[in-house]
């Protein structure tokens, strides 16, 4: 039992029961008299540095790197987020907070509040791959400050949570207009996971674009695959061995484009030649593959940049209260397409 548990119980801010410990008189005797009973039947006794709790500030923001070993989203290889961390750190440093890097596993929220609970950081910033609702919700109802960077971890807003937000919808449009603007017609696409909500976003963004030209997307040229290599590969192979491949495919993300490069130069198909290639994040390795992988840009950095200001600015006063501007993808053009002749 400590003064953040007792806050809870009572349904007051942590400060008030500060103000309680240190018998400040601008407590309502009623309130006063409630969380004194609380600690009194917790048989909670305040030592100097309960007293002296909420007036520390740490200057320090916890990174939480959260992953879930019982699937495939570990950190040891990931490609996504080493920027999205990187920026993250920068732009704490430059508004004068240190960084403290806490990695930990899903299913286990006590490390996290343990670290607020401390006084170890000020607030914290949330990056996973994992469904992170329960977390979230309990880390702002204990009244501690949170930002998340995905906004896939948190399926239902969470008062006073700053996510910043990507338009997978218009994003995904766009690479389809691309393709269609280079005269593709027959185009397969490549699905993440259906459970995660930007799969479906992506998913009905492009097959929108190819319906505003007053075409269909064939059921057999979606390929519902998972955020991973092998799925590029697998929906290459499924194509191939059946009823031939598209003239053009978007893959959700780049992952499964690189898979879709490699099962291509497996089977001797040509990219461009035989098929266009488009990916979706813009990871570093893309400008490397063979040919360089046309992909649409996350703007990873701003987002990351974005979402640490808005958390420092509400622990500095600076809350603007104001809608933070959303974010989209951007078209960039390398070697993995061409014009139909």
């Amino acid at each position: 039992m400590d003064i953040f548990d007792i806050a809870r119980l009572a349904g007051v801010s942590r400060k008030t029961v500060q103000r309680v410990l240190n018998d400040a008189p601008n407590v309502s005797e009623k309130t006063a008299a409630k969380i004194r009973a609380i600690m009194e039947a917790h048989n909670y006794e305040p030592n100097a540095a309960a007293r002296g709790l909420a007036s520390k500030k740490s200057n320090t923001i916890g990174l939480f790197i959260v992953q879930d070993r019982r699937s495939y989203t570990l950190y040891s290889d990931d490609l996504f987020f080493g920027a999205v961390i990187g920026a993250m750190i920068s732009r704490s440093a430059e508004r004068g907070y240190k960084t403290l890097v806490s990695i930990e596993e899903a299913s286990d929220v006590e490390p996290l509040l343990s670290l607020y609970k401390q006084k170890s950081i000020d607030a914290g910033l949330l990056v996973s791959w994992s469904e992170m609702q329960r977390t979230v919700e309990r880390i702002a109802e204990a009244g501690f400050r949170i930002g998340v960077f995905d906004q896939n971890n948190v399926r239902s807003p969470v008062d006073g949570v700053p996510i910043p937000r990507l338009d997978d919808y218009a994003s995904a449009y766009a690479a389809g207009e691309y393709l269609l603007g280079l005269g593709h017609t027959d185009i397969g696409i490549v699905t993440g996971d259906m459970a995660i909500p930007c799969t479906a976003e992506r998913l009905r963004g492009f097959v929108d674009a190819v319906r505003g030209r007053g075409l269909n997307v064939r059921d057999d040229r979606i390929h519902y695959g998972r955020f991973i290599e092998a799925s590029g590969r697998e929906a290459i192979e499924r194509w191939t061995s059946g009823g031939g491949l598209p003239s053009a495919v978007f893959c959700s993300n780049d992952l499964m484009a690189y898979g879709a490069l490699k099962a291509c130069a497996d089977r001797g198909v040509s990219v461009p030649g035989a098929l266009s290639v488009v990916g979706f994040d813009d990871l570093l390795l893309g400008q490397y593959t063979h040919p360089p992988l046309t992909t649409m840009r996350v703007p990873r950095v701003e987002m990351a940049v974005q979402l640490t200001d808005a958390v420092i600015d509400v622990l500095e006063g600076r809350e603007s209260g104001g809608e933070r501007r959303g974010f989209q993808a951007e078209l960039i053009e390398r070697q993995s397409c061409r014009p139909v002749s």
